[in-house]
């Protein structure tokens, strides 16, 4: 009995081990490809400030 309840714990813990490996690179990559968003965003207005500011 002890066996069987340590065994299902052991593959709890393993089926969340593998969600996380699989969500957490997914998550950091989202992250930085929301910020690279950001920033170009912030880039473009900077720019067509610029360009009105010349003429």
């Amino acid at each position: 009995m002890a066996g069987t309840m340590l065994n299902g714990a052991l593959l709890c813990l393993l089926i969340l081990a593998a969600i996380a490996c699989i969500l957490g690179p997914l998550t950091a990559l989202g992250f930085m490809f929301w910020h690279w968003q950001k920033e170009l965003k912030e880039s473009l207005r900077l720019r067509q400030a610029r360009s009105t500011q010349i003429r």
